[in-house]
C-alpha cells in the first residue's frame, strides 16, 4: 500500500494523541480537565478519533484507486486484445464478397433473355447496363449463408462430411439445370445462345466441384477457402438469372431468395358446366379448355429449402406474410406444393421492411 509522507505524519500524530487521550491519569490531562472540564476533554478526544478515521478512509480510497489503476501487465493484455480485434476486423475486410465471374454473368444474362416474359432484354453481355433497368443477379442461397456455413467447416465446428453434404445440393442442382438446357438445345440445335449458356454452366460446375474438393481436403488452406467462396458466390445454378434490385433483391439479399415458377398442372382441367345435349357436348369438345396452372419452386430453390435448419438465416416475407420471390412477386405458401411449404416453414422467417411491391424493373 502506498501512502504519502503527509499521511504518514498525520497517522503518526493521531496515534500519539489517541494514546495520550486513553491515558487519563497523565498529569497534563488532569490539569486540562480541571481547566476546561470533563466535557471539553471528551470533545478533544472525539476530534482526535474523528481525524484518525478520516485518515483511514483516505488511505482506503487511495488503495481503491491504486487497484483500479491499470498495471503494466493489464495494459499489455488490453493492447493485445485491441490488436486481436484489429486483426479480426482486417480479416473480415480482406474477405469481402467477391465479384461475379464473367461466365456466371453471361450465363445469367442469356438465361434472362431466354425467358418468354423477359421485360428487359440484355443486348450487350459485356456492358449489360443493369443499373438502367434496376437489375441484379439474385442469389437463391445468400452469399452470407454460403460464407457462414463454409466457416463452420474451416473453423472446426463441422466436419468435411457436413461440408460435403450441404454443398452436394449445389452440385445436384447444377447438374439438373445443365441437363435441362441440353434438352432444350436438342429441340433447338441451332441456338448459339443455348450453346454458350451450356458451356458457361459446365465451366462453373467443374470449377465449383474442384474448389469444393480442394477445400474439403485442406480446410486450413486460405487460398482454397478464397477460391471456393468465389466459385460458390458465382455458381451458375445459384445466380442463374436477373431480377429487380432496389425494392426486392437489395433488402432481401442476406436471406434465402426463392424463384417460383408457374407451370401447367398434369391434372386435367375440370369442366364446371354440364352440357344439356349431345350437340353441346360436341361443341364443347372442340373448345380448348385453359390449362390448370400451379406454382412450384425452381430447381435450385428446391435444393435451398431442403437445407438443414440452421443453414439458412431466414426466408423473406412481406408485411402480409407472403414469401418474396426473386422476380419481385409474392406468393402464399399455400400456393406451393405441400412438401415445399412445409420445408420452408421450418426455417426462420423475416419480415422485410424495405420490400417495395411497386418496384421498377425493365425499360
Amino acid at each position: 500500500m502506498r501512502v504519502s509522507k503527509t499521511k504518514r505524519s498525520q497517522i503518526s500524530g493521531s496515534s500519539t494523541n489517541a494514546k495520550k487521550g486513553a491515558d487519563i491519569a497523565n498529569p497534563s490531562w488532569m490539569a486540562m480537565q480541571q481547566h476546561i472540564g470533563n466535557r471539553g476533554v471528551l470533545q478533544l478526544m472525539s476530534g482526535v478519533k474523528r481525524k484518525r478515521n478520516d485518515d483511514e478512509i483516505e488511505i482506503e480510497e487511495e488503495e481503491e484507486e491504486q487497484v483500479s489503476r491499470p498495471t503494466k501487465k493489464k495494459k499489455m493484455a488490453e493492447t493485445e486484445s485491441e490488436s486481436e480485434e484489429t486483426e479480426m476486423e482486417e480479416e473480415e475486410e480482406k474477405e469481402k464478397r467477391p465479384g461475379f465471374t464473367a461466365g456466371s454473368k453471361r450465363a445469367a444474362f442469356i438465361s434472362h433473355n431466354l425467358k418468354e416474359d423477359a421485360n428487359a432484354l440484355i443486348k450487350n453481355y459485356k456492358s449489360p447496363g443493369l443499373t438502367e433497368v434496376n437489375g441484379a443477379m439474385p442469389h437463391r442461397m445468400s452469399y452470407k449463408d454460403i460464407r457462414d456455413n463454409t466457416h463452420k467447416f474451416t473453423n472446426g465446428q463441422e466436419t468435411a462430411a457436413d461440408f460435403t453434404r450441404w454443398t452436394d445440393r449445389f452440385v445436384q442442382a447444377g447438374n439438373e439445370k445443365i441437363a435441362l438446357r441440353k434438352g432444350q438445345l436438342n429441340s433447338d440445335p441451332g441456338s448459339a445462345d443455348l450453346k454458350q449458356l451450356i458451356k458457361d454452366m459446365e465451366k462453373s460446375q467443374k470449377a465449383f466441384e474442384a474448389a469444393r474438393d480442394k477445400l474439403a481436403g485442406s480446410p486450413g488452406d486460405k487460398s482454397a477457402l478464397k477460391s471456393f467462396i468465389k466459385q460458390a458466390n458465382s455458381f451458375h445454378a445459384n445466380v442463374p438469372d436477373v431480377g429487380p434490385h432496389f425494392g426486392v433483391n437489395n433488402p432481401v439479399q442476406d436471406n434465402a431468395h426463392m424463384h417460383v415458377e408457374t407451370v401447367e398442372s398434369k391434372e386435367e382441367p375440370m369442366n364446371m358446366e354440364s352440357p344439356s345435349s349431345e350437340m353441346e357436348i360436341e361443341e364443347n369438345s372442340d373448345e380448348k379448355q385453359p390449362p390448370k396452372l400451379k406454382r412450384r419452386l425452381s430447381i435450385m430453390s428446391r435444393q435451398v429449402r431442403r437445407m438443414s435448419v440452421g443453414r439458412i438465416s431466414a426466408f423473406p416475407y412481406d408485411s402480409t406474410g407472403k414469401l418474396i420471390t426473386t422476380d419481385g412477386s409474392t406468393v402464399d405458401l399455400d400456393e406451393l406444393p405441400e412438401e415445399d411449404s412445409e420445408a420452408i416453414e421450418k426455417h426462420p422467417k423475416r419480415t422485410v421492411k424495405g420490400y417495395d411491391p411497386d418496384f421498377d424493373f425493365g425499360l
